[in-house]
């Protein structure tokens, strides 16, 4: 995915585009998991491994991670189901966590500094509990936590029925139909097209969208809410906002870091929505350069 698809866009873009990552797979529970690896060689520096946020991918985090190429090893992986990587019948946090702790162990980089955004920051949290010798630091990315359900509380469901991806006749109008969700977002064209492009996977007969509608079918909530697993994390927890996030504003925001065994205050993102690395990359960029070098100085 290069600079040269995407209309006008700004020179900082390009010239992150110009960072090509190479493209890996690991195998989990039978189903391909793919991620990228911005500079594989590096094996010296600490490793940073992003996560995407719910039907996204790794492409998202292409105008962040070759900012922070100079101080880390930087990867970036695709859940199953999403992305590049292989469907399932059925899917599972316990199994999003397994990918995770695969990726790590394939690259051998642990224990990683684990940056999630929305859902993916609910699978790292998860993650970081059920694998805490992997996991150096621990930054979430405005995702709003489950908290322990009522007794005879019924989880809410998404999609009760698959039907058939809609096939789109050419690219242009199947970019036209990408959606955020929420759609709220200050995103600049030039990286709302980009992730858009990524979305997407040319079939028979025209374009479909890349992620597995039997996610929302099958995936079963989680058992444990992430509000009860945060006091027990001992490695240094961040969490950062979107200002005008309507998933997680600033009184979630504040409600998450009081669980957090081991965090601090609340970071907030200026002009930003829920879509943070979307509507800010600059901004979350430099955020993360400054953000992970104090929250390993306390490891």
């Amino acid at each position: 995915m290069t600079a040269s698809n995407v209309s006008s866009a700004p020179d900082w873009m390009v010239d992150a585009l110009r960072h090509s990552a190479q493209s890996r797979r690991v195998t989990v529970d039978g189903c391909a998991i793919h991620y990228l690896c911005w500079n594989p060689e590096a094996t010296d520096k600490p490793t940073l491994l992003l996560v995407h946020g719910f039907c996204a991918h790794a492409h998202w985090w292409d105008m962040t991670a070759p900012a922070l190429l100079d101080s880390y090893r930087v990867v970036a992986m695709d859940f199953s189901g999403m992305g590049d990587s292989g469907y399932r019948d059925s899917y599972s946090y316990e199994t999003y966590c397994r990918e995770v702790a695969a990726v790590i162990d394939a690259e051998a980089m642990a224990p990683v500094n684990l940056v999630g955004h929305s859902f993916g920051g609910l699978v790292s949290i998860q993650t970081t509990a059920r694998y805490p010798d992997k996991i150096q630091t621990l930054t979430i990315i405005d995702s709003r936590i489950s908290l322990p359900r009522n007794a005879g509380e019924t989880p809410s469901r998404g999609a009760t029925e698959l039907r058939p991806k809609r096939v789109y006749p050419t690219l242009e109008q199947a970019i036209a139909r990408f959606r955020l969700i929420p759609q709220e977002n200050s995103t600049l064209p030039a990286v709302f097209e980009h992730v858009a492009r990524g979305s997407l996977r040319e079939e028979a007969g025209g374009w479909v969208w890349k992620f597995d509608d039997r996610i929302t079918l099958t995936l079963e909530p989680v058992e444990v809410p992430e509000a009860d697993l945060l006091p027990a994390i001992v490695c240094p927890t961040a969490f950062i906002y979107g200002e005008h996030s309507i998933v997680a504003p600033r009184e979630m925001a504040e409600r998450t870091v009081g669980y957090m065994g081991n965090g601090r205050p609340p970071i907030k993102v200026a002009d930003a929505h829920h879509h943070v690395l979307l509507d800010q990359p600059l901004v979350l960029r430099e955020l993360l350069k400054n953000l992970l070098p104090e929250l390993r100085a306390e490891t």
